[in-house]
């Protein structure tokens, strides 16, 4: 018995140690994907901000060459400019066309652009509206956007960096009516108007992210170091600072710039796609979200908007996630003491479950499991089984004279006597009350069983002493017979609880068998 309860002890610990680690885990999995979602979102939702944007900046710039290009002042002076024999006519025509747009360059700059550049067919620079004493030099290298344009006469756009300013370009051609190509007009956007564009109140730090393969040469050549610093996302690339929203907690990048941190960014920025990842700092859950920026060609990321949001509902998840590992815990807990409990009193258990605590007889559930049990086996052997039902008469006048004391010693002396009175191999129940039955099995015909039922009748009939009090009461019997009478135990119940009522009907303390007749 101890090395059976051991071997079920161990088993169980196996189990619940599997389903332990199984839900853990399984939590842990919801609780995560639940989490990468939500930062897939903010991802998407950042690059859907940036592209209505830039589709927004596209328009913008094609309404701009579109003016420029139906400006006849305009095209005449790039007409002579191209055909121009010498260095100071170009500069004469150059200062002209100055003139002639700084107005309107006024008002585009307050409209966000941020330049407006002009290039002969041969790439190079001929004006910068915001630069116009820069010229002259030759960009064929250094901005394919322009030398595709020039070259393909089809307008390019992409993101781009230089030594006056990064941001998103727009190239177009220009041409006079005769379709001759004049050079090139680019239409620039800051990074620091692209990133004010799609940021709102609850980020809590942003910045773009350059290239250090495309900007360090300017960098170094320039010596713009105060533009740009090293990144402390990711040592390819430096932060403009010109777009670095500052944050009043300067110890944020030390406190969460972990080897760990980069190693997640650096997955993120090879599969060239927006990314999210979050890092927690002051018990606060911060989202860092990264969104490329290609250049002409679209093959490349030259740079990234990173935004850095605080996120109450990250935190949420945790919290719940928390609440569900307690809980789970919890609950496996209360079940593995229980089946410690089921392990140990699986005997107490078990008798309390099929067998009646005042009398130890079986009670009525396991009544019907034996019942059952017999008329199988009766019928596979051909033998005969006999139910008997019996009610106590006078029962109730013990109650209520002695009281439920008495009551209960004397179903407990009936009990004893229902025992004694049957073979080893019949089985004596209680169902409730006063009402018993016994099951007789392998019996020869019905008068064994009457024979055992007189004889019950005969015992019970003699003086009960209980508590000093003679108590005298007898019993109704009623028997049915398997298969005489019925070959199921609903009917044969049935039978013989109608013939233990015609019992007490004829006169009480006697045994009917069924019959026909007696049914009627």
């Amino acid at each position: 018995m101890l090395n059976n309860k051991r071997d079920k002890f161990l088993l169980l610990v196996a189990v619940f140690t599997f389903i332990l680690f199984t839900g853990s885990y399984l939590i842990d999995k919801i609780v995560e994907d639940k989490k990468e979602y939500y930062l897939s979102v903010q991802s998407e939702l950042l690059a859907v901000k940036y592209k209505s944007i830039h589709r927004y900046l596209k328009i913008m710039s094609q309404d701009i060459h579109l003016m420029y290009s139906q400006n006849q002042q305009l095209i005449d002076a790039l007409k002579l400019a191209k055909d121009a024999k010498s260095k100071e006519e170009q500069a004469e025509i150059r200062e002209k066309i100055y003139n002639l747009l700084k107005r309107n360059y006024k008002r585009l700059k307050h409209m966000g652009i941020s330049s407006v550049h002009f290039h002969t067919v041969d790439n190079h620079s001929f004006l910068r509206m915001n630069y116009p004493t820069e010229y002259g030099e030759n960009l064929t290298s250094s901005r394919i956007s322009i030398e595709n344009t020039n070259r393909t006469h089809e307008p390019q756009s992409g993101f781009e960096t230089s030594r006056f300013m990064t941001g998103l370009r727009f190239v177009y051609p220009l041409e006079t009516k005769d379709k001759e190509p004049l050079g090139s007009v680019e239409i620039s956007f800051s990074t620091a108007y692209l990133l004010n564009s799609i940021i709102d109140d609850f980020v809590y730090d942003a910045h773009v992210l350059i290239g250090k393969n495309i900007s360090e040469g300017s960098i170094v050549a320039e010596g713009l170091f105060d533009e740009y610093q090293k990144s402390w996302e990711s040592e390819n690339y430096y932060i403009e600072e010109s777009t670095h929203k500052k944050i009043n907690d300067k110890q944020l990048y030390k406190k969460i710039s972990t080897p760990k941190l980069k190693k997640e960014i650096a997955e993120g920025i090879k599969k060239r796609k927006p990314f999210s990842v979050v890092v927690t700092y002051n018990y606060k859950n911060i989202i860092l979200t990264f969104l490329p920026l290609t250049g002409t060609d679209k093959t490349k990321n030259i740079a990234y908007i990173v935004t850095y949001t605080e996120s109450d509902y990250l935190s949420n998840i945790e919290i719940e996630h928390g609440y569900l590992k307690i809980l789970f815990y919890t609950v496996l807990l209360m079940l593995f003491l229980f089946s410690i409990y089921v392990i140990l009193n699986r005997e107490k258990l078990k008798n309390l479950a099929l067998y009646d605590p005042l009398t130890k007889l079986p009670n009525r559930a396991l009544f019907t499991i034996e019942f059952q049990n017999e008329l199988n086996r009766a019928s596979r052997y051909n033998n005969k089984v006999a139910l008997m039902f019996l009610d106590l008469d006078g029962f109730k006048a013990v109650n209520d004279t002695y009281g439920h004391q008495t009551g209960d010693a004397l179903l407990q002396k009936v009990a004893e006597t229902l025992i004694t009175s049957i073979r080893k191999s019949d089985i004596a129940c209680r169902l409730s009350g006063d009402e018993f039955t016994i099951i007789l099995p392998d019996i020869r015909n019905q008068d064994e069983a009457v024979k055992v039922a007189n004889f019950i009748i005969n015992e019970l009939n003699q003086d009960i002493i209980i508590n000093h009090e003679v108590i005298k009461i007898g019993v109704s019997v009623g028997i049915s017979i398997y298969p005489d009478h019925a070959d199921n135990t609903n009917d044969l119940i049935k039978f013989a609880d109608n013939m233990m009522y015609r019992s007490k009907i004829n006169g009480k303390n006697q045994v009917t068998v069924y019959s026909r007749e007696e049914e009627k």
